[in-house]
């Protein structure tokens, strides 16, 4: 969850891009960028489902929730591709929005990727005497999330009723509930990805869960949370010596969009034969950072 503001600045900034991209994502990210922030979320919103998570993600410590780890950790781009030829055939959801959800997806897969060397070097140098490495997860990425969005924004925008537009995941502002297109979108991919899939109860829950963070943000104490880590964090956790996260978020953005353009081609040829698979694991290989990093 603490990467939960990472992924939505990094995909405003692929949206800000858009003559980069091919032409079905450059116009689905124009009209319907709440599905492609959604699909950015998707793998940090089970954080969200009850009081209890919301809590441990609000106060930065407990291990993620079991969707999060099924969705960083089984079969990311397979959950991806499937929802793309889903798409491709006019399945479940419209084209435009499809696509846009598409687009955040592969956005969070691939700067996750990016960042993961970073942050895994950080919690082995910068871990606090007792902390878990969990923990320690939780309080760099939440650093380094306000500090991309200073560097974006001229504010984190946290405490301000601004960031309630950034985190907008439904096209209805204030919606609490997840489409049945695009439920069944997720439900569809997730079986086939993952063998599993949450129920739509659970997903409104995560969606709601989002709303009442979204608020809590906007308010003095979101500004509170804001304030913890202080210049350390921006100095030691964001930008310094052999550290540049800005940096590293663009370098995923530059894999999304080849990633975007394989993805582009299959849709156009409606070709999602394996030679096509092929071709777009050869640019976003299978497996979780972690192992993604490891075979790099």
């Amino acid at each position: 969850m603490p990467a939960f503001l990472t992924y939505l600045t990094a995909v405003e900034r692929l949206s800000a891009h858009v003559n980069s991209l091919p032409q079905e994502f450059s116009k689905a990210l124009g009209e319907d960028l709440e599905y492609a922030r959604f699909g950015a979320a998707l793998v940090e919103l089970p954080w969200f489902g009850g009081w209890k998570l919301g809590l441990d993600a609000w106060l930065g410590h407990g291990k993620p929730p079991a969707f999060t780890r099924l969705m960083r950790e089984r079969a990311p781009v397979a959950f991806g591709l499937k929802a793309a030829e889903l798409v491709s055939n006019g399945a479940l959801v419209g084209t435009e929005a499809g696509l846009a959800f598409v687009a955040g997806y592969f956005t969070q897969v691939c700067v996750a990727r990016a960042l993961e060397p970073l942050v895994s070097s950080l919690i082995r140098s910068h871990s606090k005497q007792g902390e878990s490495a969990s923990a320690a997860r939780h309080r760099i990425e939440w650093a380094q999330s306000l500090a991309l969005m200073q560097d974006l924004h001229g504010s984190p925008l946290v405490g301000t009723p601004a960031i309630r537009t950034k985190l907008q995941i439904r096209k209805a502002s204030g919606a609490r509930s997840v489409g049945r297109g695009l439920y069944e979108l997720m439900r569809v991919s997730s079986q086939e990805a993952f063998g599993e899939a949450p129920k739509k109860p659970e997903v409104d829950s995560w969606v709601r869960g989002a709303f009442l963070y979204s608020l809590a943000l906007s308010t003095p104490l979101g500004k509170l949370k804001a304030s913890l880590g202080g210049a350390l964090s921006q100095r030691e956790l964001y930008r310094g010596p052999g550290i540049d996260v800005f940096a590293s978020v663009d370098k995923g953005l530059d894999v999304t969009r080849d990633v975007l353009s394989v993805l582009g081609s299959m849709i156009r040829r409606n070709n999602f034969g394996s030679r096509s698979r092929f071709k777009l694991f050869e640019v976003c290989p299978e497996g979780s950072p972690e192992q993604v990093m490891k075979a790099a």
